[in-house]
């Protein structure tokens, strides 16, 4: 049988809502000063370290989230998202402090920045699925593309902000004033999260953290809505991705364009999502999770035109995968918040994210064999022919065409 979420008092007019305006922009302040300390932290392990353990500082963060996603969704349907994210988010606030202590008390590089990256891939684990259900505590299910659109923007802002202030701090002040700054922003959001008060109350769950784990596995294999968003939000990555992190880079490389080619296609990128987010915001499709997988149909074609050495068609390639991302972005993640078991919302989004964090170290590296065997364009085109299919098929499923706004 399917829980409800148990309205506590009603929500105001989403437009006039500040309790939601609020914690997006916390949340956005969140990604500023995380955005920050995280290119801070890739200048530093490059400026100190050797080659090879300033890719292991930057890298392993990683390790413990992905070992403590799912005990993080455990937590998140046992205590409460609101709890869990308040506790989680002052605890990273405090890694922080203490690195940053550390490092004005001269500990080694070499020690201070792989702990601190550590300590807070571990809090994250622990936070990130609480983090992701808590817009379910504020809003009602037929308010969330708006809230999520408003998410998307302000965060996508938020990081174009942060990612040159974190540059720029690092080198005028050090890691540890960089370290300082997120650690405030990390505290805002965890002070908000602990004072808000929610509007609807989500099912607990009382059993232990395996039996947890399983129940929220049997329920995946029952529930074949949920189970087609899952597996398709999985699989969006191990073909965007690699085009983004990997094929932009290798088609300006390999065509010997300058690096301002590279700043400009990551630009045109965020900028195309900001505004395909703001288009999601104006315009709600009846049935939200297909057209966000039709959207991304079309996101396919983008794949595919990375490879093709023109700087034209490169912008243009970088402006629509941004533009289709936003899109998709805003109405698969409120088809997915609106469609999940509220009792299991936080172990099923636990889920998604640590299929993405298992996902990404395999689909990067197959997609830079495939373009040394082959070419850039071949592995371009398989790539984002894999996209536009796999969209294809998930906006034509059945279940998925049940959900509607």
């Amino acid at each position: 049988m399917t829980a409800t979420a148990t309205e506590l008092r009603p929500a105001p007019p989403v437009r006039r809502d500040r309790v939601a305006m609020g914690w997006v922009a916390a949340v956005a302040a969140s990604a500023f000063g995380d955005t920050a300390w995280l290119v801070a932290l890739a200048w530093t392990a490059v400026h100190l370290l050797d080659p090879a353990a300033a890719g292991l500082v930057v890298g392993v963060g990683t390790l413990p989230q992905a070992a403590l996603m799912l005990t993080g969704g455990v937590l998140a349907d046992r205590h409460g998202p609101r709890r869990v994210v308040a506790a989680g988010e002052l605890g990273r606030a405090a890694v922080l402090v203490g690195g940053a202590l550390a490092w004005w008390a001269d500990a080694p590089a070499v020690v201070v920045l792989p702990a601190v990256a550590l300590a807070l891939g571990a809090v994250a684990g622990l936070t990130q699925p609480a983090l992701q259900t808590m817009t379910r505590l504020l809003v009602r299910p037929e308010d969330l593309p708006t809230v999520m659109g408003w998410s998307q923007v302000a965060q996508r802002l938020a990081r174009l902000g942060g990612a040159p202030v974190g540059a720029w701090l690092v080198v005028a002040a050090g890691p540890a004033t960089t370290m300082l700054l997120d650690a405030a922003t990390f505290a805002v959001v965890g002070v908000v999260a602990a004072t808000l008060r929610a509007r609807f109350a989500l099912p607990r769950t009382s059993a232990p953290g395996l039996v947890a784990v399983r129940q929220a596995l049997h329920h995946l294999r029952t529930m074949p809505r949920t189970r087609s968003l899952v597996l398709g939000i999985c699989g969006l990555n191990v073909f965007t991705a690699p085009a983004l992190t990997l094929g932009v880079p290798l088609r300006v490389s390999s065509a010997g364009w300058s690096a301002g080619w590279l700043g400009a296609a990551e630009a045109l990128f965020a900028v195309g999502a900001i505004v395909g987010s703001l288009a999601a915001l104006r315009r709600r499709p009846e049935r939200l999770a297909a057209a966000g997988f039709t959207a991304l149909v079309v996101q396919g074609l983008a794949i595919a035109l990375v490879g093709v050495p023109s700087k034209p068609v490169l912008l243009l390639a970088t402006g629509l995968l941004g533009i289709t991302a936003g899109l998709g972005s805003v109405w698969i993640s409120a088809a997915f918040i609106a469609t999940v078991d509220p009792g299991y919302l936080g172990r099923v989004s636990s889920v998604t994210t640590l299929g993405d964090l298992l996902v990404l170290p395999v689909a990067v590296p197959l997609f830079g064999a495939l373009a040394g065997w082959t070419g850039l364009v071949t592995a371009s085109v398989a790539f984002g022919a894999g996209m536009s299919v796999l969209c294809a098929v998930l906006s034509r499923r059945p279940e998925l065409r049940r959900i509607r706004a």
